[in-house]
């Protein structure tokens, strides 16, 4: 009997060292053959667009598809199901609007144990919503943190996100008024920003990068959106990337870097790549760029992560209870 989750249960069962787990062992998987995972499917609807990522793992028996929608009525919405790969029963349908964050921090967090030094201890982040306090709490994950600098372009927020993180984390965070100072002297910089579409309005430049920093941006994932500027690609020594052709195909940000000449094939590096004995920082100096728009792994996993938890904690409603509950 498949158990649905609504937005609640799904916050409720969020373990993010498990979480992170799951993402680095999905991602393995995917490295040694046993994952189908194809490019995902955006179409263009009457005011917004209609997305669908499937993924089928068959070593570890997991099957499903995330399927989300945006329209500037209502938003984005989002939902997962996922499957006995074996059995082909439905075992959960969930939503996804926070789990979607969370797994984004995830993955971020595997990134960063791979490519950000070892003894990386102060953070720069870029943006207060929900991917950066997920990406911040993933970090904390896999780095001994002892410092963060935060900026928002809106004061409110960014003082909100410093207590609240100082509170939680035990260490401090600083809300500072100027994008560049918040990630001056960082090892690990976030960039986790409300994107949009103009060109002049770029959360982080190639120019601001310091020797031996390592970056992550993982918004920027629509083609009319931007994050990172071109220079920031030319900068980097090695560039880490969830998929290649997805993130060059539809993220604006590599549009642009394509356009300026700062895209250099030969410095990227598929995330598979990574149990395959490839690595993404040779020494101390060089600096390091994550640049990530999701997959039909991360969210796959991530949810089976969430359905695990969920039972445990007896959260959700089964199936056979749905209808007497009357939620459709």
């Amino acid at each position: 009997m498949p158990l649905v989750l609504d937005s609640d249960d799904v916050r409720q069962a969020c373990d993010m060292a498990q979480i992170i787990k799951s993402v680095e062992d999905g991602i393995n998987e995917q490295a040694q053959g046993f994952v189908e995972v194809p490019m995902r499917q955006n179409l263009t609807t009457s005011n917004g667009f209609f997305r669908v990522m499937p993924c089928v793992m068959t070593r570890a028996g997991k099957m499903g598809i995330k399927v989300f929608n945006g329209s500037v009525e209502t938003g984005v919405r989002y939902i997962i199901m996922i499957y006995d790969e074996k059995t082909g029963e439905l075992l959960s349908m969930m939503d996804a609007a926070y789990l979607t964050g969370v797994r984004t921090g995830a993955t971020t967090g595997v990134a960063t144990k791979y490519q950000s030094r070892q003894d990386s201890s102060r953070v720069g982040v870029i943006g207060s919503g929900l991917e950066a306090k997920t990406n911040l709490e993933a970090i904390t994950h896999v780095r001994e943190i002892e410092s963060v600098s935060v900026f928002s372009p809106t004061k409110r927020n960014r003082e909100i996100f410093a207590r609240e993180s100082s509170e939680r984390y035990g260490f401090p965070v600083h809300a500072v008024s100027d994008p560049k100072k918040a990630v001056s002297g960082a090892d690990i910089v976030v960039v986790a920003t409300n994107t949009t579409g103009h060109a002049d309005n770029i959360a982080y430049y190639g120019d601001w990068m310091e020797p031996g920093q390592h970056i992550n941006s993982i918004g920027a994932t629509g083609g009319h959106l931007r994050e990172i500027d071109p220079l920031t690609f030319g900068n980097a020594n090695r560039i880490l990337v969830d998929s290649y052709a997805q993130v060059k195909e539809e993220s604006g940000d590599s549009a642009a870097a394509l356009a300026y000449g700062t895209w250099d094939e030969s410095k990227f590096v598929e995330m598979p790549a990574l149990f395959k004995g490839v690595t993404c920082r040779d020494d101390d100096n060089q600096i390091t760029l994550f640049k990530s728009v999701g997959t039909g792994v991360q969210d796959i996993v991530a949810a089976f992560a969430v359905y695990e938890q969920a039972k445990k904690l007896e959260l959700g409603v089964l199936v056979e209870d749905f209808m007497e509950h009357k939620i459709f």
